[in-house]
């Protein structure tokens, strides 16, 4: 395996040539190659969609045969599970154009062998190895996964070439595989890492600056860091003056409902250091806190801290006692995640407005500017969890739909086909009538909790069928009812604030941002939906925005405010 500190490329060999693969693929079954599964191949058996693309059509063939065999073993196998169709497409990554992104892409061997190639990539000109992460990097769905296994390159050297800030993908972790040692040196044979997509920095931030060249910061291009702690992950922005977004990171996630306030207080503080490892040298400025224990060796301008399951003021000023020493401040605000929506505000210049998750969950909360440039909670619909709330979210989305194929079911007006038939399938049953018992049956080889959240995501999961389904042309019937109803308690939690807020403070909507984040309200057609049910109700807004980046927009609504404060 290599072993330099530099980026230096492979020699050039006939295995990364693409007439070679063609050749191996017509003449050779490759038995080497899927013979025995690698360990990463166990992770596929836990999803649903499969697509393969290789650029030899030799390949492809040679998939599907062993495919077509493997099918037929496993046809009379009582035990067989999860058994999904696969999509094989023939299409070469460095020069066309997938249109596409996905969860999870997995490279097992195929950067081994671009690298192997000294032939520039017609229409770039660079080599395939220089070209590749970046097309890859594109083929990831924001907060979805890159998986490379290489037999070629070190660890270090695949998160090196894979975590330019450009491409938008952070170390996530790596896979085990048995080590080796000779003469005094362990190593192994073989890496597999992990990364995730998050959101590019911004056009404009060039890689020279990204890396300290020819760049020094000024004591004067203040710091300032934004922390999205929600269900799923942690994520992490730290913004200048000058620069806007300069670094990022994920960690786990730091729900304190879910975790407790010591462990969402450790992801925090370990995902905080990981974003201050990939500033710029010239930011890195030390700092002498003081205190005892663990601090942080940036000071920062302004923190701006949101974690989901944290609604309570008690629950707040336990985790601000714990962040306010570790970032050397006299009192570092807690919210809860939605109020990071507010950042919009900051950048758009409206004194209030209506923040919107809607994605698991859901909650409405209505967010002021104060004078002193503070977001501060002005009023709240929602965020009481999926049993008594969450109106309008994923859950919400495949609970109305349940519902309306089991009363057309009950009523004998079930259409045939359609998302009837695609909520029976996702429930494993041959008739809707059967649907109710699943949706309340608990897995019994799982913990309590463990099973009800099972429970909750089976149902949450139909939101994309059912989206898809509202998107057809014309759309289907029952996906229309669905998303209406669902759609419709949303509105009417956002519309009760909006009249709160006109009869209250004398605010008008005209004036003020409807600014949306959450995976469901981001699609399009969802949040079209709500945007004409808000104006059916008299409501329209003067600035309607979708955060695709939670913790990027907050800090930049950070650096406004310190901006504001100075005029």
């Amino acid at each position: 395996m290599l072993n330099t500190e530099s980026e230096e490329e492979m020699p050039p060999s006939k295995l990364g040539t693409k007439e070679y693969w063609d050749e191996v693929y017509e003449t050779s079954e490759m038995k080497a190659k899927f013979g025995r599964p690698a360990p990463v191949s166990y992770l596929l058996r836990e999803l649903m969609v499969y697509t393969g693309i290789d650029y030899s059509l030799g390949a492809i063939t040679l998939a599907r045969r062993i495919e077509a065999v493997r099918r037929a073993a496993l046809a009379d196998d009582d035990e067989t599970v999860n058994q999904v169709d696969v999509t094989w497409r023939n299409g070469d990554l460095l020069r066309d154009e997938m249109g596409e992104q996905w969860d999870l892409v997995l490279d097992k061997g195929t950067f081994d062998a671009l690298a192997l190639s000294d032939k520039p990539v017609k229409g770039d000109g660079r080599l395939p190895s220089r070209v590749y992460p970046e097309r890859v990097a594109r083929l990831v769905r924001e907060g979805g996964f890159f998986l490379i296994t290489s037999c070629n390159f070190t660890e270090d050297e695949i998160r090196k070439r894979y975590t330019r800030p450009e491409l938008g993908l952070v170390f996530h972790s790596s896979i085990p595989h048995p080590s080796y040692t000779f003469a005094g040196k362990s190593g192994t044979i073989v890496c597999t890492v992990a990364f995730q997509k998050i959101t590019p920095l911004s056009v404009g931030t060039s890689v020279s600056k990204l890396n300290g060249i020819n760049h020094h910061a000024e004591d004067s291009d203040l710091l300032y860091i934004c922390i999205d702690c929600g269900g799923t992950k942690t994520d992490i922005a730290i913004a200048s003056n000058s620069k806007g977004v300069i670094a990022r990171a994920v960690g786990g996630t730091g729900n304190m409902a879910e975790v407790g306030l010591q462990l969402s207080y450790e992801i925090i503080t370990a995902t905080v250091i990981d974003a201050i490892s990939h500033l710029p040298e010239a930011y890195r400025r030390p700092h002498v806190a003081n205190g005892d224990g663990p601090t942080c060796p940036v000071q920062f301008a302004d923190v701006w801290v949101g974690i989901s399951g944290c609604d309570t003021n008690l629950d707040q000023q336990r985790m601000s006692t714990l962040l306010s020493p570790f970032f050397d401040l006299p009192n570092v605000p807690v919210l809860n995640d939605a109020h990071l929506l507010g950042g919009a505000l900051l950048t758009h210049h409206c004194p209030w407005g209506i923040a919107v998750i809607a994605g698991t969950g859901s909650v409405v909360v209505c967010l002021e500017v104060a004078e002193n440039g503070e977001i501060v909670q002005a009023g709240r619909r929602g965020g009481a969890g999926y049993l008594l709330g969450d109106d309008g979210s994923a859950f919400d989305l495949g609970r109305c739909a349940i519902r309306h194929a089991i009363d057309d079911f009950d009523a004998g007006e079930e259409v045939e086909g359609g998302l009837a038939k695609t909520i029976k399938e996702h429930f494993e049953v041959e008739e809707t009538g059967e649907v109710l018992a699943k949706v309340y049956d608990l897995d019994p080889n799982l913990s309590p909790s463990d099973a009800t959240n099972v429970r909750k995501l089976r149902i949450s999961n139909l939101s994309r069928p059912i989206l898809d389904a509202f998107m057809l042309n014309p759309p289907d019937p029952l996906a229309v009812r669905a998303v209406r109803q669902a759609a419709g308690l949303l509105v009417a939690s956002i519309v009760s604030i909006v009249r709160q807020m006109e009869k209250t403070r004398s605010k008008h909507a005209g004036e003020a941002a409807l600014i949306m984040g959450g995976g469901v309200i981001r699609q399009e057609a969802y949040k079209g939906v709500i945007v004409k049910m808000l104006a059916e109700d008299g409501v329209r807004f003067g600035v309607e925005q979708v955060v695709e980046d939670v913790a990027g927009e907050g800090a930049m609504g950070l650096v406004e405010k310190g901006r504001t404060k100075k005029r």
